[in-house]
């Protein structure tokens, strides 16, 4: 909305609580100056006490509800009362400073209260239609109590005051979105956030909170005149220091949030800095052996006497230096792979058919160790997953199998139906993982091999359950252990 039209809208809610405020001038009776001067003394000693409940939202709940409650006993002439309460009370403020007994509580409240006391240009532009709106709130609760209850007094009829509570909130919200106030605008319907603090200004706390004390205010007018609506008007202290401790534990609970969000990224970046620090030792230490290798073969190469030379040492020294070329460039590949990010590719694929390939990709690993590979999958799975880093997984957990099982013997593959999903056991004949470490061994960087990176089965571990499976080991009857991969057959949630 342009300024102009914000303009204009502004105006005319001003000139319209004006004219409520007007109204409620020439509403004056002096036959019940009684009712008036007790709201006006009980007005300016519950104006002060007020809760912040966001550095742009201060409740006064002890002055909001004995003003509407009073309307009911008063009738128009309180929305006057009210607005020269407030300013009375802007006024003490500027002398509150000056005077020597500024220490006293109340006037030290008074001195505090700076949301519609204070002074400034930006005050007063605020104050106005925050005025007009509480005067229109105020005035539709009077109208229409007054037409319902008619002939009758509001405090005499409990359910027109009912439905004149719900005009007044009515017309308080809908006045909370309108673009009137200097630090808002009009908000569009697809504005979510904006819309969201629009309804923080509509809480329930008014309607569930005030309205139970406006309604014993009157109660206590009818029953006990004037005395009853004061007694029960200086009640609303009561929930006014319920609020306070509520809106208290909030900030507490709130700042505790706080900094346990600081504690949390502190501890986040510190356990970067230590799986980085971690990471350049073992890659360090990785890489450093491997070019070691690499130099220590080729010097012998170089070395070698041209006439005699072995071409059989040549060859070996070769293939060493080739092997130690493999474990760098496998090194560098495991932390490409573990530096990836986890979105999937996901599509319905024959879980037979995705072992057969594993298989083959680990069959060249499995004859060099003389370790046989055994593949029991019979049953006809199709699972949504992504091709590529399952694939991964698996060759990570067969390739860590037949490495540590001995020559001779057997790394077998079982796949079976279990709770929905499908799970793929693989089970070698080495050493076995202690109850210590079945853990451990899928932390990033932990290895009991001695040329071992230690991510191989983190990686495993990682896309596994970023397609919403488990990955754990357990040992194998007889010796050795079992790694148990298990994938839901309609892949990750969501």
């Amino acid at each position: 909305m342009r300024a102009p039209w914000r303009r204009m809208l502004a105006a005319l809610v001003i000139v319209s609580g004006a004219a409520v405020v007007v109204a409620s001038v020439l509403a004056f009776q002096w036959a019940r100056w009684p009712i008036y001067l007790t709201y006006f003394a009980i007005a300016m000693v519950l104006y002060p006490p007020v809760v912040r409940m966001l550095p742009g939202l201060v409740i006064g709940i002890p002055s909001v509800a004995v003003g509407i409650g009073f309307l009911y006993i008063g009738g128009l002439p309180i929305i006057a009362l009210n607005l020269l309460a407030v300013l009375c009370i802007r006024a003490a403020r500027a002398v509150v400073p000056a005077l020597p007994l500024a220490r006293i509580r109340l006037l030290a409240a008074l001195a505090a209260r700076r949301d519609l006391a204070g002074g400034g240009a930006q005050s007063v532009r605020q104050f106005v239609p925050e005025s007009a709106t509480y005067a229109l709130g105020l005035g539709t609760r009077w109208a229409v109590a007054s037409l319902l209850a008619a002939p009758t007094a509001p405090t005499a009829a409990p359910g027109a005051m009912a439905v004149a509570e719900l005009c007044g909130y009515g017309v308080w919200g809908v006045l909370s979105i309108l673009p009137i106030y200097p630090d808002r605008s009009l908000l569009p319907l697809d504005d979510r956030e904006g819309l969201r603090r629009a309804i923080a200004d509509m809480r329930l706390i008014f309607p569930l909170a005030l309205t139970p004390f406006v309604y014993l205010i009157a109660y206590g007018y009818r029953t006990e005149g004037l005395i009853g609506a004061a007694a029960w008007s200086l009640a609303t202290f009561g929930l006014h220091f319920m609020l306070k401790l509520m809106n208290e534990r909030r900030l507490t609970l709130e700042e505790q949030n706080r900094q346990l969000s600081t504690l949390n990224r502190e501890l986040e970046h510190r356990e970067r800095l230590s799986a980085i620090g971690k990471m350049s030792s073992v890659v360090s230490h990785q890489i450093l052996q491997q070019l070691g290798v690499i130099g220590l073969y080729a010097d012998l190469i170089r070395h070698a006497d041209d006439g005699g030379a072995d071409a059989g040492t040549a060859r070996r020294n070769a293939a060493a230096i080739e092997e130690a070329v493999h474990d760098v460039n496998r090194v560098l590949t495991d932390l490409l792979v573990f530096s990836k990010d986890l979105r999937l590719n996901l599509y319905g694929h024959a879980l037979p058919a995705l072992l057969e390939e594993c298989l083959e990709a680990c069959r060249q690993v499995a004859h060099e160790r003389g370790v046989t590979l055994s593949l029991e999958a019979n049953a006809p799975l199709e699972l949504r997953l992504d091709k590529l880093k399952m694939k991964q997984a698996l060759v990570n957990v067969l390739r860590n199998a037949i490495e540590v099982s001995p020559p001779g013997g057997t790394v077998a593959i079982t796949v079976a139906r279990r709770d929905g999903g499908a799970t793929i056991a693989v089970c070698d004949q080495g050493p076995g993982v202690r109850p210590a470490d079945r853990e451990a061994v899928f932390t990033p960087f932990f290895t009991t091999k001695e040329r071992g990176t230690g991510l191989g089965l983190a990686i495993a571990r990682e896309f596994t359950e970023a397609h919403g499976g488990r990955l754990w080991v357990e040992p194998t009857p007889g010796g050795g252990a079992t790694f148990l991969t298990w994938l839901p057959l309609a892949g990750p949630p969501g």
